[in-house]
């Protein structure tokens, strides 16, 4: 995907897309909602940010124990940092430490999550909400022509928020102004990774021969499924312990009968719930014949009424 300094380009369904860096026109509407969007919450008697620690605290979704175990784990990953610029150590030792890095780093996020939750909702946080929105209903367009997807700005945004170009659109339109994703490639343990190729260009884990693979080294798709690759390039559908399955998950094993204690197979008709099934098929021939016998055999009654029926009839005629 093409990145450059005033614009991100992306794809949703075979068709192009970009955001652009706002105008300054863009910029001033957007901070003049801003403002008006913050007063009309402070008015509502919305929490504001300097509140918001007391606030958590009050609600018991930040406690002493939270907040030891943020900053334990906050040490540890500035250790690691410390660790891995000092170096020193084997390889693989290093690479473990990084990966517990990035581990580390994503449960201070998950320990913070209740306390962005509720920062969204505090005059600052809608004030920026609308910001970020109004500047993204402005920036988002067709890459072949620059022309707006759309055309009302906010007001189509709005009323389009779950389209798949308005979702895809909004995280490119959050890297190109925020920087975020450079920032996740400057990352200590990051820079190690990809100084040793143990990640590519997106992070993700990948072999010596650059193919993809989990935390454990076990190989997978750009799905995050399992796979065993061939000699010859290919590769097929595997579970975790490397045996073969179908794309439905099923697994390519032939199938065999089960054996009782003397080792003979088992006959499983008798164990199925279908009572036609469990009888052996020389009774359900016979039944089928029966069958077919008083079936026959009520036809003729049949024809013999309608007979006498026909005769009665003549008779009271003549």
């Amino acid at each position: 995907m093409p990145i450059e300094d005033e614009r991100r380009t992306f794809e949703v369904d075979g068709k192009e897309y970009a955001v652009r860096i706002p105008k300054i026109q863009d910029i001033k509407e957007a901070n003049e909602l801003r403002s008006k969007t913050f007063n009309e919450s402070l008015s509502r008697g919305d929490l504001l940010r300097d509140q918001l620690e007391s606030e958590l605290r009050k609600r018991n979704l930040w406690t002493d124990d939270r907040e030891m175990e943020y900053q334990t784990l906050r040490r540890e990953v500035l250790d690691g940092e410390f660790r891995l610029q000092k170096g020193g150590i084997k390889l693989k030792r290093a690479k473990e430490l990084a990966l517990e890095m990035s581990e580390k780093r994503a449960k201070m996020v998950d320990l913070l999550s209740s306390r962005t939750d509720l920062d969204s909702n505090t005059c600052e946080g809608k004030a920026d909400a609308a910001r970020f929105n109004y500047l993204f209903s402005c920036c988002l367009v067709y890459d072949e022509d620059d022309e707006a997807y759309f055309p009302n700005k906010l007001d189509d945004y709005l009323e389009n928020q779950e389209d798949p170009v308005a979702l895809a659109g909004a995280t490119e339109f959050y890297y190109l102004i925020s920087g975020s994703d450079t920032l996740d490639d400057n990352l200590p343990e990051n820079i190690f990774l990809k100084k040793f190729k143990f990640v590519d260009e997106k992070l993700r884990l990948v072999d010596p021969e650059g193919r993809l693979v989990d935390v454990d080294g076990k190989h997978i798709d750009e799905n995050g499924l399992y796979i065993k690759w061939q000699e010859d390039g290919t590769s097929y559908n595997v579970d975790a312990n490397g045996r073969k399955v179908t794309d439905e998950g099923k697994f390519e094993v032939a199938s065999s009968p089960f054996l009782d204690d003397d080792g003979k197979p088992v006959d499983e008709s008798q164990f199925t719930d279908d009572e036609e099934e469990k009888k052996p098929k020389k009774t359900r021939a016979k039944r089928k014949k029966k069958v077919k016998v008083v079936e026959e055999t009520e036809a003729e009654a049949e024809a013999e009424d309608s007979e006498e029926s026909e005769a009665e009839v003549e008779a009271e005629v003549s």
